[in-house]
């Protein structure tokens, strides 16, 4: 996968006076971060743990077999197995083969010779065990261009979303082969459980909550004051990841919007500072992280003093597979 980055380090100022481990606070969750009340509540259930640093991570996907144990402890299964199934490649002395054996009974799995513990658990099939666990009922259209009608998991995707479960990676895809992260799948199962009000998010959205999330521990380790969230800017950092993934360009200067300047004087945000990060090829929000903080202009960008506000936008799709922009601001 080709990745790239540039940062626009010079910042322009402007003549106006002068953001499994038992325990459940997590190092890498923070108060802000946007599943922080979901994990909680399944840590503190014993659900879900951390791990020895007292990290959570996550943007780590789950496996199968982890996403077995997750909802066997959810609905309180037996420990004990009830009867047996004929997957070869789990071990009968395990918890995860108990819960099997009654998950088979009640199909949310297939029986089969292969069960594939060790794989990363997919979107799609998560909406077939989430959806069948749970009983969920309902259907609702779907805006997902990437589930065909007559998908296998179209039924259980239109019965995520009918019960808020999820809104798709964007508004127009859902994602049905890629993988399912620690976080994700700990909100997806809060909210089957009834215990989260909040509407379902796009994993784009997810994705700019946890750079924001990262950008601020870098911030606070270097003993500068955190970046508070601009929503009109995360809006114009959007429409500059997807500008780039529509018109196959990587560059601080859009052909659409002209400089990061330019774009922001014309979506009416007023700075004092400003300045932009872009990168594009990198997964997830750590990876980018990583890539922004080996970089010294990007790094410079990161922890300046100059800026009180941050806008991050990510854009999944084009040649390189995931654009992602962050715009800071001076207020």
């Amino acid at each position: 996968m080709k990745k790239l980055l540039a940062a626009l380090s010079t910042t322009i100022l402007l003549a106006i006076p002068t953001i499994g481990h038992a325990s459940t606070n997590f190092s890498d969750v923070p108060s802000s971060f946007w599943a922080k009340e979901e994990i909680t509540r399944l840590a503190e259930a014993d659900v879900i743990s951390g791990f020895p640093d007292g990290t959570f991570k996550p943007s780590l996907s789950v496996t199968r077999e982890q996403a077995t144990l997750l909802l066997g402890r959810t609905l309180k299964l037996s420990k004990t197995p009830s009867g047996s199934v004929s997957f070869l490649d789990v071990n009968k002395n395990t918890e995860a083969y108990a819960y099997l054996t009654q998950f088979v009974q009640s199909g949310v799995f297939v029986d089969s010779t292969s069960f594939r513990p060790k794989s990363p658990l997919t979107r799609a099939e998560m909406a077939k065990i989430l959806t069948t666990s749970f009983s969920m009922k309902g259907t609702a259209s779907l805006p997902f261009t990437d589930v065909p009608k007559g998908y296998w998991a179209e039924t259980h995707i239109k019965q995520l979303v009918a019960n808020n479960i999820t809104a798709g990676t964007t508004s127009t895809t859902y994602s049905p082969g890629s993988s399912v992260t620690r976080a994700q799948l700990s909100a997806f199962i809060d909210r089957a459980l009834g215990n989260s009000s909040a509407p379902a998010v796009s994993e784009n959205e997810k994705f700019a909550a946890e750079v924001l999330s990262l950008v601020n521990q870098e911030r606070s380790k270097a003993g500068l004051k955190i970046l508070e969230l601009d929503t009109a800017v995360a809006s114009v950092a959007t429409k500059k990841s997807e500008d780039m993934r529509d018109n196959n360009y990587f560059s601080h200067t859009s052909p659409t919007y002209g400089s990061p300047f330019d774009m922001l004087n014309q979506f009416g945000i007023s700075y004092r500072a400003a300045g932009e990060n872009i990168a594009a090829g990198q997964r997830t929000p750590e990876e980018v992280m990583k890539a922004w903080m080996n970089s010294p202009g990007h790094k410079a960008n990161i922890l300046s003093s100059n800026y009180t506000h941050l806008g991050v936008g990510v854009a999944k799709g084009g040649s390189y597979g995931m654009y992602w922009t962050q715009m800071f601001i001076g207020k």
